[in-house]
């Protein structure tokens, strides 16, 4: 007898039955809860596919029918197993094509191509998936040394497989594990104390249809985060000193000119606000102080790959920059899918009588 393949493993066998091997189909025996056919049964996957027929109260279907039945059917217990909204699309097509298949049916619809063996690996990341997130979940960061979390994070880096786009169920699934994932690092950023990059992060991680709204942030923490920073007054101080000797007032922007960059040491500010576009407006009182608006306008996104250097700052620990520059990475193979959305974010900064120390 000619070798086959199972259709759900893919592994080779070489006895009678046409669809599945021995060991696969006795787990599907236990998946779609059947009991195990007795031995007097000598097809036993003509046998499941019958069960599946009535199960589904599709009666006196021919061969061809059961057996198409069944892939559909098996195909979505997985798909309904693996619990992701995205998938609810294309869970409901093959259900409209299990109730087509009738008795007199001329034709078997196909709306949804897939292989069972797809289907069945797709279901099996899933399951990886859900158990470095269980495992992920339960490590004392602090306490981890810089290689064993840096092994932790690249565990997950399947999920952001890029070549999975292609096909509509593939793409339905890495879709979804990278927005449990992203949604995970909210989480833990709050956690972190890092509340401003979560909640950046989270206003951009997009369900199906959904587009992120322009953020506009003022929330008080935040503000004194910036206007407490060595960073914030090392800079007012050094563009008052160079361009304010002989006038009352100076506006600038970091497109235009390199003084009014600024970067932030503080790690939440950091991951934020790494390089963001500022206008700086710098007035002088008659009582000698100064009025100081600082706007901080940028694109939340992620679109290109950085290296272990870029995110390493004087105060910003390895375990952080590792953390940050993977992050950064998975980003931008998420915003390929769509995970992540670009948005515009607006930081004003006003500091009045500010004085010069």
């Amino acid at each position: 007898m000619d070798e086959k393949r199972c259709i759900l493993c893919n592994k080779p066998y070489n006895y009678k039955y046409e669809m599945f091997g021995r060991g696969c189909l006795d787990n599907l025996y236990d998946l779609l809860g059947f009991s195990k056919s007795p031995r007097i049964i000598w097809n036993k996957e003509l046998n499941l596919c019958t069960k599946i027929a009535w199960k589904n109260h599709k009666f006196f279907l021919n061969k061809k029918k059961k057996y198409a039945l069944a892939q559909k059917y098996i195909a979505l217990t997985y798909l309904n197993m693996m619990n992701y909204e995205a998938l609810n699309d294309i869970k409901e097509q093959i259900s409209n094509d299990i109730k087509k298949i009738k008795v007199f049916s001329e034709n078997i619809v196909e709306t949804v191509s897939f292989s069972l063996n797809e289907i069945y690996k797709l279901y099996n990341y899933t399951q990886k998936f859900n158990e470095i997130l269980k495992e992920v979940k339960k490590v004392i960061w602090e306490e981890v040394d810089e290689k064993v979390a840096e092994g932790f994070i690249k565990s997950l880096s399947f999920i952001f497989d890029e070549t999975k786009k292609a096909n509509p169920i593939s793409y339905a699934v890495f879709y979804s594990m990278q927005y449990t994932f992203w949604q995970v690092v909210v989480v833990g950023g709050i956690l972190a104390d890092m509340k401003l990059s979560a909640r950046l992060l989270s206003n951009s991680l997009s369900i199906f249809g959904k587009e992120p709204h322009d953020l506009v942030i003022d929330d008080e923490e935040t503000i004194t985060d910036i206007k407490t920073s060595e960073e914030f007054n090392n800079k007012i101080k050094e563009l008052i000193e160079k361009y304010c000797k002989d006038k009352d007032k100076f506006v600038g922007n970091s497109l235009d000119n390199e003084d009014c960059k600024i970067e932030f040491n503080n790690e939440d500010l950091f991951l934020s606000i790494h390089g963001s576009p500022t206008n700086i407006v710098i007035e002088k009182n008659e009582d000698e102080t100064w009025n100081v608006n600082m706007e901080i306008i940028d694109t939340y996104d992620f679109t290109d790959f950085k290296n272990l250097k870029e995110y390493m700052t004087s105060n910003n620990s390895l375990l952080m920059s590792i953390f940050s520059s993977i992050l950064n990475n998975f980003g931008v193979a998420s915003s390929e899918y769509g995970v992540i959305k670009p948005y515009k974010v607006t930081i004003k900064v006003q500091q009045n009588n500010y004085i010069v120390k």
